[in-house]
């Protein structure tokens, strides 16, 4: 429908209009989990800044996306911020916390900003140091306890508060005033994040000497028979270490230039256990980038590590992501050439993460071809997505290569999937990791 302005004589589409109108209101407010957006929020912030003189910046390392997406999924973390800032909200009208706070997540999609209006008027004596140290103090408490209500004693993760005390300056503008705040605030962030991470380094060291790493498998299912075709290997610290997330396993690892044995460490135990279990399928083994440099993988160690536990070579998956290859083409390209002479098979992940080479991909002919979850993510209702999707089935087929789907989180997502001819698939609404024992045929 168009409407002409009586005063102007323009034409004005209404269906434009409202694209506009919900462009704007996205910048404004963050529809997944329901809150306002930084630019949103301040208008607010000026004013507490005029009537109190300061005002208190809280951000929350809440665990970020990807290490809850990876375990529990997207709609779960999303529903997680949702809790976490209304249970903040309870605690601030039962007088727990400071009355009048506010949430908003920060640019970086893992962090959450709390603003705390300070009990300061004009002319009064500013909050103390102390006092946003003990503030920031009942924070982390709130935090670490609603993360341990809400994720299994397997699955704990790195939580830390940082605080700032923004004041109020009439020459300085509001905006300037608050990226300093949450600068100095992450600074602290930081500050505790370093030291978990030398704590995390001296704990894996004892995890690599005792060999104390956890093997859980996810399954693979073939979408045209409804049946499980293979698993991926996932390696976890054991419970109760703090490294139970892989995310954080493994960054530790590389900080520590402790990547190699641990991975030697993890392939070793989930190949053992596929073998103990008398795993007759697919095995997918992740590949790092540093393990290209492995002389288990250039001097045919394992090789032999695989005959000796009496498995099949051919069914060893070697994946690796996409631009971990793309990035060390020549010396990978080399690599996996040796595993396929011994009948190894190759699998390149995460196409559709933001990167993407095809030349790459024509070079190296993966038998099998996993692209990103957020791929998937609410492909029923994309368009764009199917005929993406489209695209690389077709590409694929040239190249004789088998297309899997990761984060797979429900039914809508599942049939459409099958609809567009995807063969093989994996996710949580199909299976979450577990023991090799409890996946069925």
């Amino acid at each position: 429908m168009n409407l002409r302005g009586p005063a102007s004589g323009e034409m004005f589409d209404s269906a434009s209009m409202k694209a506009e109108w919900l462009q704007n209101r996205a910048r404004l407010h963050d529809l997944s989990i329901g809150l306002p957006t930084l630019p949103a929020v301040v208008d607010d912030v000026r004013r507490q800044l005029e009537d109190h003189g300061s005002i208190a910046l809280l951000a929350f390392a809440l665990a970020t996306e990807r290490q809850v997406e990876e375990t529990w999924g997207w709609q779960f973390y999303d529903d997680l911020i949702r809790d976490f800032v209304s249970g903040l909200r309870e605690l601030s009208e039962k007088g727990d916390f400071p009355a009048g706070l506010f949430c908003v997540p920060a640019v970086r999609s893992d962090e959450i900003l709390c603003f705390v209006p300070t009990a300061a008027r004009n002319g009064s004596e500013l909050p103390s140091h102390e006092w946003l140290r003990g503030l920031a103090s009942r924070m982390d408490g709130f935090v670490s306890s609603f993360l341990a209500e809400r994720l299994t004693s397997a699955d704990r993760y790195a939580s830390h508060v940082g605080q700032a005390l923004i004041l109020f300056d009439p020459k300085v503008r509001v905006e300037r005033a608050v990226y300093r705040g949450l600068n100095e605030a992450r600074g602290e962030v930081f500050r505790r994040t370093a030291n978990a991470e030398e704590r995390g380094t001296e704990i894996l060291r004892g995890i690599l000497s005792e060999r104390r790493v956890v093997s859980l498998f996810q399954p693979i299912h073939d979408l045209v028979e409804s049946r499980v075709t293979g698993v991926e290997a996932l390696s976890r610290g054991p419970a109760g270490s703090g490294l139970e997330d892989a995310e954080r396993l493994f960054s530790i690892a590389e900080k520590a230039g402790l990547v190699i044995p641990l991975e030697r460490l993890c392939r070793r135990r989930s190949l053992e256990e596929a073998a103990r279990a008398g795993w007759g399928r697919l095995v997918f083994i992740n590949m790092s980038p540093a393990a290209a440099q492995d002389s288990d993988f250039l001097d045919g160690r394992l090789i032999r590590e695989v005959l000796d536990l009496y498995l099949d070579p051919r069914q060893v998956v070697i994946e690796v992501t996409e631009r971990t290859y793309a990035d060390n083409q020549e010396l990978f390209a080399r690599v996996l050439g040796e595993l396929r002479k011994e009948g190894f098979r190759v699998a390149v992940d995460d196409l559709g993460s933001g990167y993407s080479n095809l030349s790459a991909l024509a070079d190296i002919r993966p038998e099998f071809l996993k692209f990103d979850h957020l791929f998937t993510k609410d492909i029923h209702r994309n368009r764009i997505k199917q005929d993406l999707l489209g695209a690389i089935l077709s590409f694929a087929m040239k190249m004789d290569t088998q297309v899997i789907a990761e984060g797979i989180e429900s039914l809508d997502e599942l049939e459409a999937l099958r609809r567009l001819g995807v063969p093989l698939g994996q996710g949580f609404y199909l299976g979450r990791p577990g023991p090799i024992e409890t996946i069925a045929a």
